[in-house]
């Protein structure tokens, strides 16, 4: 989840800021929690504390060192074992070896409350739970046995039941949620900041699919249209050079309506007329040989539905001049009686079903994006593409252009 990826360089500064945030707070909690431990619970010069004082300093310098360990996600590669395991060791140690009788006082389970406030941040699933509840359970059951224990009026300040007690043991208990709620918050503007950029590249993943959808729907009904022009020339060049002739100035205009085309789109300027691609569809059909009729109704169509129906009847052309032996098609659009269009591209010609075709699916999604449906029928050799939309289509994000 940390790395290097592209954001802005406010975005990269506010994270920087949040990590050395994050690490302040962290050195700051182990820092105070070990000098309280030794303002607190020294009394005299004794081996014991002399071992006490050791162990406070040796708890807080591993502390610290897993500091770093702390900035990384939880179950991240490339975090070792040897310190944390290094500062629950030395944080039970110096519990334990003040809990031995005669009981020396709370003040000695800070370091033992901030390692295991720490180590919960480390350890994946339920297991930062079962820390804190080992650590509330050490410090809770053995202090309140070494107290009971301990002659009243015996001990340091501390360790009698006194109310400085209370105040020690709820201070304990904070201390040990608190590196849990430091990092928790570094991690959730970590996870906001990958959820930031994985939204990115699916926004450029989609831009690139609504791309390459365009473009084949632009290039594959001019490519098919000058490879049917160019093979009627090519039969038409030894005996008719006049007509050879003319269908090569079409093939060389269909060219150069094509390269504007996709000029157009790689500027995502296009706009495409639902009238204008019916004539254009009709006569092209017509140039293949194919009797076709256009009817079409769309005086309330709004930009979008007509770019929609627009690509349709493209589509449809398409199909029928690459995969049927069409003589007769029609082309209607007009309304469906429940208050949207409906668009029909039927033709006498239908072969076999072809699998791997990827056109109409394509055209079923950007339907489906609008709340619209595409709809597929063959009977008795004719086959019949259904268009519906709604008056005004939902533009969903997914369709977006």
């Amino acid at each position: 989840m940390i790395d290097d990826g592209p954001r802005s360089p406010r975005a990269a500064r506010d994270l920087r800021w949040m990590r050395g945030s994050t690490v302040a707070t962290l050195a700051t909690i182990v820092v105070t929690g070990a000098v309280v431990q030794l303002l607190v619970g020294i009394d005299g010069a004794t081996p014991r504390m002399v071992a006490l004082v050791a162990l406070t300093v040796a708890t807080a310098t591993a502390a610290l060192a897993a500091v770093p360990a702390l900035t990384r996600p939880r179950g991240a590669s490339g975090v070792r074992l040897t310190i944390p395991v290094a500062l629950a060791v030395l944080g039970v140690a110096t519990w334990l070896l003040a809990l031995v009788p005669p009981f020396v006082g709370w003040a000695w389970g800070f370091t033992l409350a901030i390692a295991g406030g720490m180590l919960a941040c480390l350890l994946p699933a339920w297991w930062p739970v079962a820390a804190l509840a080992a650590t509330y359970l050490l410090l809770g059951v053995g202090g309140a046995t070494a107290v009971a224990g301990s002659a009243r009026g015996s001990g340091p300040p501390g360790t009698t039941g006194s109310s400085a007690d209370y105040v020690l043991v709820g201070t304990l208990a904070v201390f040990a949620l608190m590196p849990l709620s430091a990092v928790w918050a570094l991690r959730v503007v970590l996870r906001l900041d990958d959820a930031r950029r994985l939204a990115s590249d699916l926004a450029i993943a989609r831009e690139r699919l609504r791309f390459a959808t365009d473009l084949h729907d632009i290039q594959g009904h001019h490519l098919q249209v000058i490879a049917l022009k160019s093979e009627l020339a090519e039969r038409l060049l030894p005996d008719e050079r006049e007509r050879a002739a003319a269908e090569l100035g079409e093939i060389r205009a269909i060219a150069r309506a094509a390269l504007e085309d996709t000029r157009a789109v790689v500027n995502d300027y296009r706009t495409v007329t639902v009238a204008v691609e019916a004539r254009n569809a009709a006569g092209v059909l017509r140039s293949a040989g194919v009797r076709c009729e256009a009817r079409i109704d769309a005086a309330d169509l709004s930009a979008e539905v007509g770019a929609l129906f627009a690509v349709a009847i493209r589509e449809g052309a398409t199909n029928i001049l690459r995969h049927s032996a069409a003589s007769e098609a029609t082309i209607e659009l007009g309304p469906d009686g429940e208050g949207g269009h409906r668009l029909t591209v039927s033709n006498d010609g239908a072969r076999a079903r072809r699998a791997g075709g990827t056109g109409l699916l394509g055209l079923a999604d950007r339907v489906a994006s609008r709340d619209g449906t595409v709809e597929t029928a063959r009977h008795d050799g004719r086959f019949v593409l259904t268009v519906r939309l709604p008056r005004t289509a939902r533009l969903q994000p997914e369709a977006s252009r």
